[in-house]
C-alpha cells in the first residue's frame, strides 16, 4: 500500500497538485516505511518544499535523506547518486553554489562509473553542474559543459527535448551576461518555443519567455519583446504564481518596452 501511495504522490508533484501532495504526505505514517521507502517519501517531500519555495526545510530533508543513504547504499550506488542530485539542486535554488558543487561532482563521478557512456542521466548531471558553475560566473568552463551536452542529447533522443532547451537557455544566459545579446537572441528563442511545445504552460517555460523577451529589449527589439513578455506575464498568472519575482521582472521590463515604444501592456 506504501509503495502505491508513494506511486500517486508521483504523479499529484509531477502535475503540480501541491496540496493534494500535501494531504497525502502528511497521510503517510513514517514509522510504517522501509529505509529505502523512506527515502522516497523524503525526496517527495523535498521537491514539494522546493516548488512551494519552503528551502531551509528542503535542505535539511535533503541532509538527512543523504545520511540514511550513505548507511544503506553502496558509495556508488545510482540511488545514491540521485539522493546527492536533489540536495545539490536544492542548494542552487537556496545560490549555495560552492556547496552545490562537491555534491554534483559526486553524483556525476558514480554515473560515469555505474551507466552506459551515452546515458541521459550523465548528461542530465553534467548540465546540473554547468549551471552551478555557470552562476558562480565561471562562463568558459559552463559554455563547454553545456555545448558537449546539447551534443549528446541531440545523438541520442534529437533536437527537440527538454534538455536541448535547458542548454540553449543557460548557453542564451551566458552569452547575454558577456554581451553578446544578438547571439544568444537564436538560443532563447528555439530554447522557448521547444519548451512550449513539449511542457506547455510550466514555470520553466515562463522563465525562458522572460529571458527571451528581456534579451529582445536589450538589442532594442522592443514590440517583438513586448508580445514574448506579454505571453510570459499571462502564464505566469495562469500557473497562479502571483507572487513570483520573475512575474514582476516580467511587467518590470513590459513597462520598459511600453516606455520605449508605447506598446500597450
Amino acid at each position: 500500500m506504501t509503495s502505491e501511495t508513494l506511486t500517486n504522490i508521483s504523479l499529484l508533484l509531477k502535475n503540480r497538485d501541491w496540496a493534494e501532495a500535501e494531504k497525502a504526505l502528511d497521510a503517510i505514517d513514517g514509522a510504517a516505511l522501509s529505509d529505502r521507502e523512506r527515502i522516497v517519501y523524503y525526496d517527495q517531500r523535498a521537491a514539494l518544499l522546493r516548488a512551494t519555495r519552503r528551502l531551509p526545510e528542503a535542505e535539511e530533508l535533503c541532509h538527512t535523506a543523504l545520511s540514511l543513504a550513505e548507511t544503506i547504499f553502496d558509495a556508488d550506488d545510482v540511488r545514491l547518486a540521485r539522493v546527492l542530485h536533489n540536495y545539490s539542486m536544492t542548494l542552487d535554488m537556496e545560490q549555495k553554489y560552492e556547496e552545490a558543487i562537491p555534491l554534483a561532482e559526486r553524483e556525476l563521478a558514480i554515473l560515469r562509473k555505474r551507466l552506459p557512456p551515452d546515458s541521459l542521466e550523465i548528461t542530465d548531471s553534467v548540465v546540473a553542474l554547468a549551471k552551478h558553475h555557470y552562476e558562480l560566473g565561471r562562463f568558459t568552463l559552463a559554455r563547454e559543459m553545456l555545448e558537449e551536452a546539447i551534443k549528446n542529447y541531440t545523438e541520442k533522443g534529437g533536437r527537440e527535448s527538454i534538455g536541448v532547451a535547458t542548454c540553449l537557455n543557460n548557453l542564451g544566459r551566458i552569452l547575454e551576461n558577456k554581451g553578446y545579446n544578438e547571439e544568444a537572441v537564436p538560443l532563447f528563442e528555439e530554447a522557448s518555443a521547444l519548451r512550449e511545445k513539449l511542457q506547455g504552460a510550466h514555470p520553466d517555460t515562463a522563465f525562458t519567455l522572460l529571458n527571451y523577451g528581456t534579451c529582445l529589449a536589450g538589442v532594442g527589439r522592443y514590440k517583438d519583446a513586448s508580445q514574448v513578455l506579454i505571453k510570459c506575464r499571462d502564464m505566469y498568472l495562469e500557473l497562479g504564481m502571483d507572487d513570483s519575482p520573475y512575474l514582476q521582472a516580467a511587467r518590470d521590463n513590459l513597462m520598459l518596452c511600453f516606455n520605449a515604444v508605447m506598446v500597450p501592456c
